[in-house]
Protein backbone atom coordinates (compact mmCIF):
# COMPACT_ATOMS: atom_id res chain seq x y z
CA UNK A 1 0.00 0.00 0.00
CA UNK A 2 1.18 3.27 -0.65
CA UNK A 3 2.01 5.47 2.02
CA UNK A 4 0.42 8.73 0.54
CA UNK A 5 0.85 12.55 1.28
CA UNK A 6 0.38 14.60 3.91
CA UNK A 7 -3.11 15.29 4.00
CA UNK A 8 -1.95 19.45 4.42
CA UNK A 9 -0.67 19.15 1.36
CA UNK A 10 -3.55 17.18 -0.40
CA UNK A 11 -5.87 19.89 0.50
CA UNK A 12 -3.40 22.36 -1.16
CA UNK A 13 -3.71 20.43 -4.52
CA UNK A 14 -7.18 20.37 -4.01
CA UNK A 15 -7.99 23.67 -3.43
CA UNK A 16 -5.01 24.93 -6.07
CA UNK A 17 -6.49 27.15 -9.40
CA UNK A 18 -5.56 24.60 -12.06
CA UNK A 19 -5.05 27.31 -15.29
CA UNK A 20 -5.20 26.38 -18.95
CA UNK A 21 -3.64 29.13 -21.07
CA UNK A 22 -6.28 29.23 -23.79
CA UNK A 23 -8.24 32.16 -25.10
CA UNK A 24 -10.05 32.77 -22.70
CA UNK A 25 -8.07 31.30 -19.85
CA UNK A 26 -9.65 28.13 -19.03
CA UNK A 27 -10.27 27.33 -15.08
CA UNK A 28 -10.40 23.72 -13.58
CA UNK A 29 -10.98 22.97 -10.00
CA UNK A 30 -10.71 19.54 -8.86
CA UNK A 31 -14.14 17.71 -8.53
CA UNK A 32 -15.71 20.37 -10.32
CA UNK A 33 -17.86 19.46 -14.11
CA UNK A 34 -16.44 22.22 -16.91
CA UNK A 35 -18.59 22.33 -19.88
CA UNK A 36 -15.79 24.02 -21.20
CA UNK A 37 -13.23 21.54 -20.45
CA UNK A 38 -15.30 18.90 -22.46
CA UNK A 39 -15.82 21.34 -24.92
CA UNK A 40 -11.92 21.76 -24.83
CA UNK A 41 -11.45 18.24 -25.07
CA UNK A 42 -14.33 17.34 -28.25
CA UNK A 43 -12.29 19.96 -30.23
CA UNK A 44 -9.42 18.65 -30.01
CA UNK A 45 -10.65 15.17 -30.81
CA UNK A 46 -10.10 13.54 -27.49
CA UNK A 47 -11.72 12.29 -24.42
CA UNK A 48 -9.01 12.44 -21.79
CA UNK A 49 -6.26 14.98 -20.51
CA UNK A 50 -3.72 15.01 -17.70
CA UNK A 51 -2.36 18.39 -16.43
CA UNK A 52 1.08 17.68 -15.11
CA UNK A 53 4.26 19.75 -14.11
CA UNK A 54 7.83 18.50 -13.38
CA UNK A 55 8.41 21.34 -11.02
CA UNK A 56 9.38 21.18 -7.64
CA UNK A 57 9.78 17.30 -6.89
CA UNK A 58 8.50 15.89 -4.19
CA UNK A 59 7.64 19.10 -3.45
CA UNK A 60 10.96 19.81 -2.87
CA UNK A 61 11.51 23.60 -4.01
CA UNK A 62 14.19 24.06 -6.79
CA UNK A 63 15.37 27.64 -8.42
CA UNK A 64 13.87 28.53 -11.32
CA UNK A 65 16.28 27.48 -14.00
CA UNK A 66 16.02 23.50 -12.32
CA UNK A 67 12.50 23.51 -12.57
CA UNK A 68 13.04 24.68 -16.76
CA UNK A 69 15.08 22.45 -17.03
CA UNK A 70 12.76 19.27 -15.59
CA UNK A 71 9.64 21.46 -17.40
CA UNK A 72 11.87 21.25 -20.81
CA UNK A 73 12.25 17.53 -20.34
CA UNK A 74 8.33 16.94 -19.35
CA UNK A 75 7.96 18.64 -22.87
CA UNK A 76 10.24 16.65 -24.31
CA UNK A 77 8.61 13.21 -23.29
CA UNK A 78 5.28 14.28 -24.04
CA UNK A 79 6.41 15.42 -27.78
CA UNK A 80 8.28 11.63 -28.04
CA UNK A 81 4.98 10.15 -27.27
CA UNK A 82 3.47 12.43 -29.82
CA UNK A 83 0.99 13.86 -28.23
CA UNK A 84 -0.59 17.38 -28.49
CA UNK A 85 -0.88 19.77 -25.17
CA UNK A 86 -1.79 23.09 -23.72
CA UNK A 87 0.65 25.53 -21.97
CA UNK A 88 -0.92 26.26 -18.24
CA UNK A 89 -0.19 26.39 -14.89
CA UNK A 90 -1.07 25.28 -11.23
CA UNK A 91 -1.29 28.45 -8.74
CA UNK A 92 -2.04 28.13 -4.98
CA UNK A 93 -2.03 31.24 -1.85
CA UNK A 94 1.82 32.04 -2.39
CA UNK A 95 2.91 30.00 -5.39
CA UNK A 96 2.86 28.86 -9.00
CA UNK A 97 4.15 26.07 -11.15
CA UNK A 98 4.11 25.84 -14.93
CA UNK A 99 2.48 22.87 -16.39
CA UNK A 100 0.57 21.24 -19.30
CA UNK A 101 -2.44 19.96 -20.31
CA UNK A 102 -1.49 16.68 -22.47
CA UNK A 103 -4.43 16.05 -24.27
CA UNK A 104 -5.16 12.01 -25.25
CA UNK A 105 -3.21 10.78 -23.13
CA UNK A 106 -4.19 7.49 -20.84
CA UNK A 107 -4.22 7.18 -17.45
CA UNK A 108 -1.14 4.76 -17.19
CA UNK A 109 0.61 7.11 -19.34
CA UNK A 110 0.06 10.11 -17.35
CA UNK A 111 0.75 8.26 -14.10
CA UNK A 112 4.08 6.93 -15.56
CA UNK A 113 4.87 10.75 -16.66
CA UNK A 114 4.10 12.04 -13.00
CA UNK A 115 5.73 9.33 -11.18
CA UNK A 116 8.73 9.93 -13.87
CA UNK A 117 9.20 13.13 -12.61
CA UNK A 118 8.55 12.41 -9.23
CA UNK A 119 5.57 14.30 -8.73
CA UNK A 120 3.44 13.75 -5.54
CA UNK A 121 -0.03 13.88 -7.77
CA UNK A 122 -1.63 15.06 -11.22
CA UNK A 123 -4.43 15.79 -12.18
CA UNK A 124 -6.65 13.57 -14.49
CA UNK A 125 -9.69 14.60 -16.57
CA UNK A 126 -11.89 11.80 -17.78
CA UNK A 127 -14.74 11.51 -20.83
CA UNK A 128 -16.87 13.46 -18.15
CA UNK A 129 -15.00 16.66 -17.66
CA UNK A 130 -14.83 16.57 -14.18
CA UNK A 131 -11.01 17.25 -12.78
CA UNK A 132 -9.40 14.51 -10.35
CA UNK A 133 -6.42 14.27 -8.35
CA UNK A 134 -4.44 10.83 -9.23
CA UNK A 135 -1.93 10.79 -6.75
CA UNK A 136 1.03 8.99 -7.10
CA UNK A 137 2.76 8.04 -3.50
Amino acid sequence: MKPGIDLALKQKYLDTDYIISDDPPLLMKIGEQSDDLRVLLGSMGVETAAFMTAWNPRSEHLTDDENDDRQGALLTDIETIRLNYLVGYGQGEDWLEYSYLVLGIDKDQATAMAMRFEQNAYVWIGPAGIPELITTV
